[in-house]
C-alpha cells in the first residue's frame, strides 16, 4: 500500500497499516468466521486498539486500505469519526449488513470496487459506499473493471489521484 499511497497522494500525511494475521502471502486485520462473515464488534476492537496506540498526529492523516484493509479502515472511521482527513478504500466490504456509522460531517472518501471481484459480492462496494453516505461522508464511489487486484490500466491511482485534487486533500 505504501507505494500506492505515495503515487496518489505524494505529499500527504497518510496512514496505510497492515494487518497482524499472516493470510497467504499476504496479512490481515481479523479472522472470518467459518461462513467467512465479518465480526464487526470484534474489528471496532481492534481498531480502537489500533488507535490507543498511535501517537495523536498533529493533523488527521489520510487513511487508505486495500482489502481486508479497507475494512479496517472503515472501523478506524467508526472508532475515530474526527480522526483522519479522508478514506481512499480499495475492494471495501461493509462491517455488517446494517452497519451504521457515527456522523462522518462530510468527510471525503473514495471508494473503489472491482466489478469481476472474486472475494466480494457485486453490491458490497455500493453497501460500503451507502452506509458511509447515510453518515454524512463525502463519498464518490466507482465500479473499475478489475476483479479483485489492481486494475490493468492504473485506474486506482488515476482516480485517487483526481479524488485528492477535487475533494481538497491534495493540499494538505
Amino acid at each position: 500500500m505504501a507505494p500506492f499511497a505515495a503515487r496518489m497522494a505524494p505529499n500527504a500525511r497518510v496512514i496505510a497499516p497492515r494487518g497482524r494475521f499472516r493470510l497467504g502471502e499476504g496479512f490481515t486485520f481479523f479472522q472470518r468466521r467459518t461462513d467467512r462473515s465479518l465480526d464487526a464488534a470484534t474489528i471496532l476492537a481492534e481498531a480502537r486498539t489500533f488507535l490507543d496506540a498511535r501517537d495523536p498526529a498533529p493533523t488527521p492523516p489520510l487513511v487508505v486500505g486495500y482489502s481486508s484493509g479497507a475494512i479496517f479502515a472503515q472501523a478506524l472511521l467508526a472508532a475515530s469519526p474526527g480522526g483522519f482527513a479522508g478514506a481512499a478504500l480499495l475492494r471495501p466490504e461493509p462491517l455488517a449488513e446494517d452497519f451504521a456509522y457515527p456522523h462522518l460531517n462530510g468527510l471525503p472518501v473514495l471508494s473503489l470496487s472491482g466489478r469481476r471481484d472474486p472475494r466480494r459480492r457485486p453490491t458490497d462496494g455500493r453497501l460500503s459506499a451507502r452506509q458511509l453516505r447515510d453518515a454524512g461522508a463525502a463519498v464518490e464511489h466507482h465500479d473499475l473493471d478489475a476483479g479483485h487486484g489492481w486494475a490493468p490500466d492504473d485506474a486506482e491511482a488515476r482516480l485517487a489521484r483526481r479524488w485528492m485534487q477535487t475533494s481538497g486533500l491534495s493540499d494538505r
